[in-house]
Formats: structure tokens, sequence, C-alpha cells
């Protein structure tokens, strides 16, 4: 069975990046000021940290893709393709895949993952598909797969214009936040985004809650990486320096940049904490556009 795997922009990657998995995009629509762009094509993080720091009162929004150019991505490969599986970000976060679903549900090539997943998870998710079609696994037991939670991962914001911008944080609690310096703490779990308390200070506040992931990871377990996933924050150095030393210098953390659709409603500054298992059979590619530190 002859398979193409089209991610959208949710996923962290570029257009370059996903189709040197052998892969394609769909990009998410991010709207700043009048103007339209197309996330991972035209646009990412880096762009969007320009505008936002030359206006930090900047108007941004997402919203699905328009299903023109979905179908212009996806109907290319209906001729050669047996089965096309498109992985978009989670069904709670977007109606990104309610509206693919919707538009290819005659089509019986076109498979969307009812996903429940977001950035490095996708790419995981897939890469592990990959894997398990070439070990002879049919195409249905290969996404079974995709149903299985993600660890524990916290996304802690640096700044609350962009939770109050969309609606997440009213302008009183965002008034108190600030004069008491109060950090959401939110977690990402079964595709949902949702408080999981809060904290004091940003930087304690992320070494706060590093040190209780790592006393509750497997150490010994060499398939165990942590995963700083990075909106771009200016201090990224300082704090990577600060993990070290609170996980005893684990040997295998790495940064990976946030994706613009997600940094769009988390802030410039955000950081996500995770400690993630990547299996041996895709650790060449998983981490191919992470970086080691």
């Amino acid at each position: 069975m002859k398979i193409k795997i089209i991610i959208d922009s949710s996923a962290g990657m570029s257009q370059e990046q996903a189709n040197s998995f052998g892969w394609d995009l769909i990009p998410i629509q991010i709207e700043v000021g009048n103007d339209i762009y197309k996330s991972g094509i035209d646009f990412d993080t880096d762009k969007f940290e320009e505008l936002w720091r030359n206006d930090k009162k900047i108007d941004a929004k997402t919203f699905a893709t328009p299903p023109g150019i979905a179908m212009q991505v996806i109907e290319k490969y209906f001729n050669d393709y047996d089965k096309i599986l498109v992985y978009p970000i989670s069904n709670a976060l977007s109606s990104q895949c309610a509206s693919l679903t919707a538009q290819f549900a005659s089509n019986p090539k076109v498979h969307v993952v009812q996903s429940n997943k977001i950035s490095y998870l996708i790419v995981r998710d897939l890469l592990m598909f990959e894997e398990y079609i070439k070990e002879g696994k049919s195409f249905d037991e290969a996404i079974e797969h995709f149903k299985n939670n993600n660890e524990r991962l916290l996304l802690i914001p640096e700044f609350n214009d962009a939770l109050l911008k969309g609606g997440r944080l009213s302008k009183a609690a965002a008034a108190i936040a600030k004069l008491l310096k109060i950090v959401p703490i939110i977690k990402f779990d079964n595709g949902i985004l949702e408080k999981d308390g809060i904290g004091r200070i940003f930087k304690k506040t992320l070494e706060k809650n590093l040190k209780e992931l790592y006393e509750n990871t497997n150490k010994d377990n060499e398939n165990n990486y942590l995963l700083v996933v990075n909106a771009n924050n200016d201090k990224i150095d300082e704090l990577i320096q600060s993990f070290k030393q609170i996980t005893n210098n684990f040997p295998r953390i790495y940064t990976i940049q946030l994706s613009c659709d997600i940094v769009v409603h988390a802030g410039i500054g955000a950081i996500c904490l995770t400690f993630a298992e990547v299996s041996p059979k895709i650790k060449d590619k998983f981490f191919l556009y992470l970086k080691k530190q």
C-alpha cells in the first residue's frame, strides 16, 4: 500500500521540513492585523516574534485552513497513492480536524486522524506509524497508537497578553496576575489544554515544575528525553543551564521551537516541558530538527 502523509502546521514543521520526511503540509491560517499568512509556509514563530517585539499589542488570530487550500494540497495525491493520511491539530483545540473530516468524508482514500495531539507529539506518532507499516502491520493496525495519550506536558506562558487577547484570561485576572507575578500552569492532556495550577514568577515556576517532572521520570530509561519546547524565549540559554542543574546534568535535553499556531495563543516566551519516550527506531529522524543541549 502506498501512503502519503500530510500534517498541518501545528506539528511545528515548515513545509520544507515536512517535505524532507516525504510528507506534505496543510497550513493553518494566521491573521495579523489586516494580513493573512499561511503558517509553516510564509509565517513562523520567528516572524511572529519580530511583529510582536515591534508592537506587543499586536492582534493575531488563527483559523482553520480554507477548504480550497486543503483540497489543493490533498487532491494532487489522489491518483498516485492508495491512502492519504492527514494528521491535524487536536480536535479539542481547533475546528481544523472537524473541517477536514467533513470535507473528505466521502473519499475513502483520505483518512483524517481524529487528533488529540499537537507539536512534536504528531511527528513522533507519524514516525512510529511509518515503522509499523514497514514491519508489516495493516493501515488500521498502524493507526491504533494515535489514540494513546501523551506524557505529562506542561505549558507555562511568560506573559499573559496572549491569554488575555484570546479570552482565556479576564482583564481583572490579568491585572492581578501581573501585580502579584502569578504564572498560569497549563497541562496538555488527551488533546485538551487546561489549567493545572499557578506559580509565582516565571523562572521559579519552570524550575519547580521541572523538578517534579524529573522526580517522577524513569531516569534509567535511555529512551527518555527532556524536551523543552520554546516560543523564542530570550533567556533560553540561561534556563537550560538551570534545567541541567535541577536534573543533575541529565544527558538527553533537547530544545524545539513551538509552532506559531500555538505561540499566537500562548505568547512569545512560553515554555513547554516534558519527559518524552522516543523509540530508537525513529530517533534519528525525530531529532533531526531539534537542538541537543
